[in-house]
Formats: C-alpha cells, sequence, structure tokens
C-alpha cells in the first residue's frame, strides 16, 4: 500500500487529492507532492502525520499559501498538508480578552469576528483575507503596528500542535500569565513549519480603540525624515505606526514623493486629536513638504496597502521580496545601503520600514540571480529572501544558537521529514 493509498483508508473520501491540477496549485518552488491533504479535524491530522511518519513521507504544511516562497525549495516533498479546513472558533471568553482559534482559520475571519466584540487582536498582516493564523506564527509574520502593540510573540498565550508520528502537543493555555520555566510554545514561532503542524494557537486581546488617527508626512530628502523620526522618539508620544515609505513604495501604495513617513495614534478621541497635532507639528518642524491627515476609510486603505507591501504570495519571475532586522538606529544607513546596492545592480527597489522598530523590507525589481546574490552579500541585517530565481541565497547569516536550534530540530523531526532543505542550512 503506498502512501496514498494509506491515506484514503485512513481518511474520509474527499480529503485527499492527487489529480495533476491539484498537485500542480500546491507546489512548493517548484517542487509538486504526491497527495494534498485537507484535514477536517484534528483527529485527522494526527493520523495524516502518523501515517507521514510510518511511510517517510517529507511534508508541507499549507494554510493560505501567501508565504511558501519565503526560504529554499524543499528538497523532496511527498505529501502537502492544508489546514484551511481546520477555521473554527474552539473557545472565547470576552470577559478575560481571551481567544482560542484553529490554524487554518484566516486572520480577515479573525479579525471580523473580533470586532462583533469590539475587540482585537493587533496585528496587521500582508493579504489577511487569505494569510491563516498558522502560517502567521511559521513565519513569524509582523505589521506596522508592531510599534505599538508587539508581535505575535507579545500576544501568543498557548498553542497546539501535531508532530511527527502523530502526537498532540501543547503549551501554554488560556490564562494570559500562566508560564513558568521554559516557554515551549515559543519554539514554533518563527519555526517555519520545521518542527510541527500548528493545530491551534491561543491569544491574548485588546478592546478596540475608540478612535484612531493618521498622518501621510512627505519630505524631499530622507535625511529630516529621519532627524524627525529621532526627535519624535525622544518624547512621550506614542504612535502605534512609524512606516517609512521611499519613493517605490510611495508609489505602491498610490501616493507619489521622495519619500515619507505614515504615522498611526489609537486611543481616546482627545488623546488622539493632541498626538496627531503634536506629531504634525515635529514633522513640520524638521521641514515636511506636506503634512495631511486621512481619514476613515482613506486612512484604512493606506494602512491596508502599506501592510500589504511585503506580500510574498505572488512574485513575478525577476523579483524578490528582502527582510532585513537592524538596529533602529541603523534603520536609515540600511536604508540608502540597499537602495545604492540595488542601482549598482541595475534593479530598483521598493522599501517599507517599521523605521522605530528596526525592521525593513524590500522589494526588488529587475532583478537577476546573480545581481540578487551580490545585492543580498551587501545588505546589513538579512533574515530572508522570497524570490522564484534559482541558486540565490534564501537566508542572512546563520543564527546564534544554531546548534542548539539542530539538537531541537533533531530531538523534533529526527527523521527531518518537516520541510526538509526549507529553512536555515542545517535544519
Amino acid at each position: 500500500m503506498n502512501l496514498n493509498e494509506a491515506l484514503r483508508t485512513a481518511l474520509p473520501p474527499d480529503t485527499v487529492q492527487d489529480d495533476a491540477p491539484t498537485l500542480e496549485a500546491f507546489s512548493v518552488q517548484g517542487v509538486r507532492p504526491l497527495c494534498v491533504v485537507t484535514p477536517g479535524n484534528v483527529e485527522e491530522l494526527q493520523a495524516t502525520l502518523r501515517i507521514a511518519a510510518e511511510r517517510r513521507a517529507a511534508l508541507a504544511a499549507w494554510g493560505g499559501g501567501t508565504q511558501q516562497l519565503i526560504g529554499a525549495p524543499p528538497t523532496r516533498l511527498d505529501l502537502v498538508v492544508r489546514t484551511t479546513r481546520l477555521n473554527r472558533v474552539l473557545a472565547h471568553t470576552p470577559d478575560d480578552l481571551t481567544i482560542s482559534v484553529e490554524a487554518g482559520m484566516t486572520f480577515g475571519a479573525l479579525r471580523t469576528y473580533l470586532a462583533q466584540h469590539g475587540q482585537m487582536l493587533a496585528l496587521d498582516p500582508p493579504l489577511p483575507d487569505r494569510a491563516t493564523i498558522g502560517g502567521l506564527i511559521a513565519t513569524a509574520t509582523d505589521g506596522p503596528r508592531r510599534l505599538g502593540y508587539g508581535t505575535l510573540r507579545d500576544v501568543l498565550i498557548g498553542i497546539a500542535v501535531v508532530e511527527v508520528g502523530g502526537r498532540l502537543s501543547r503549551g501554554g493555555g488560556m490564562v494570559v500569565k500562566n508560564v513558568s520555566g521554559f516557554d515551549m510554545m515559543k519554539l514554533y514561532l518563527g519555526s517555519f513549519g520545521t518542527l510541527a503542524v500548528i493545530a491551534s494557537a491561543n491569544f491574548k486581546l485588546l478592546p478596540q480603540p475608540r478612535a484612531a488617527g493618521t498622518i501621510l508626512c512627505r519630505f524631499n530628502d530622507p535625511k529630516p525624515a529621519f532627524a524627525a523620526l529621532d526627535e519624535l522618539d525622544g518624547t512621550q508620544l506614542a504612535p502605534v505606526a512609524a512606516e517609512y515609505l521611499n519613493r517605490s513604495a510611495l508609489a505602491a501604495v498610490g501616493q507619489s514623493g521622495v519619500c515619507a513617513l505614515a504615522l498611526m495614534a489609537e486611543g481616546l478621541p482627545q488623546a488622539v486629536e493632541r498626538q496627531m497635532n503634536d506629531m504634525s507639528a515635529i514633522m513640520r518642524r524638521h521641514g515636511a513638504q506636506s503634512v495631511e491627515r486621512l481619514h476613515g476609510g482613506e486612512a484604512e486603505a493606506l494602512w491596508s496597502a502599506i501592510a500589504d507591501l511585503p506580500q510574498t504570495a505572488t512574485l513575478a519571475a525577476d523579483e524578490a521580496v528582502v527582510k532585513l532586522s537592524v538596529l533602529p538606529t541603523d534603520v536609515a544607513s540600511a536604508i540608502a545601503q540597499c537602495e545604492a546596492s540595488a542601482a549598482r545592480v541595475g534593479s530598483s527597489v521598493a522599501i517599507n520600514a517599521r523605521a522605530l522598530s528596526g525592521v525593513l523590507y524590500a522589494r526588488v525589481r529587475s532583478v537577476t540571480a546573480a545581481a540578487l546574490t551580490t545585492l543580498t552579500a551587501e545588505l546589513p541585517g538579512l533574515q530572508w529572501v522570497a524570490t522564484t530565481l534559482p541558486d540565490t541565497p534564501r537566508w542572512g547569516a546563520p543564527p546564534q544558537g544554531l546548534d542548539v536550534m539542530r539538537r531541537i530540530r533533531d530531538e523534533f523531526d529526527p527523521l527531518h521529514l518537516l520541510n526538509p532543505g526549507r529553512f536555515v542550512p542545517g535544519l
């Protein structure tokens, strides 16, 4: 009995697909699986991973498919495990501001559900109507509002995963402060599907803010923009987002100019109004060409477009998205270096930076494999590269503690069946 037959014997008939169009649609960077499984519950997910281990089948988890171009192609792939049918709210305690959801639920669906209760999970991922909760955790995705609310690491309070072999493992719980000793659930955050398949996750929530304000501040040169940010960072003002956009990024979100800062404040109406006025004054003091207050749908559209700038779901054949992480004080120099390096290899680059957090996303266009290799070698703080170009770097320098990470991988997945070859070399 081969892998497909074993899966069909153990699972409902409509759960396993191996027709050519499906296999092509769920190929991972050109590597085609033997079959695609879409479990409808955790028990079916456990059965799938148990059979995969018995058959020594290499597998990749697939949520919304929005992050599959990050990292290297798999060295082998027998099975794609889709999580989209695991899309339920398992528990929600509005008074405690906690929720538990299955990993295949899209962020957009979760956001809509929470809005009905006046609550939010303060994350702004790219393509929220496609991106799933499990995929966001596996890739440690952030958004513009990380400045004010933190990242998934700050709101994740519990997780359930299915390991190779089918064992269900849990970490954390449904209480905001529930960890003593080693925080196991954080292992899966940013593990890129190499330790287990995420089944569900628990989060702490926040009430939706009563008011929000946005200003878009255009500058004729990056230097005064970053001088304004330095002053802003030294005040008691607390923007929840401070995004730097270069010329190409501005064009991508339907705006014009050399560069701009998009700033957002949330909270009580009076506090938001004061922050808007004070931040606008700082921007003008540093020579902003214009300071535009955006309202309602216009502001929402801008932030949605900014959140989507680093999307990696669809890339042209000559395109790459690069993530950099540097000290906040080094953001300006990192942007300048990225633009100069792209120009030297004859490429254009759209950069949006979480300017006070030290995270940059650069979308490079009209680039060859050789040029991308040259460019990435010059960039500081390279985290990952998403591209379809062959034989190019996909990760930055090996992280500290790589030996420990290898030992953890060997403990959780000794046969290296989960996303083999896709993560940092050696993992």
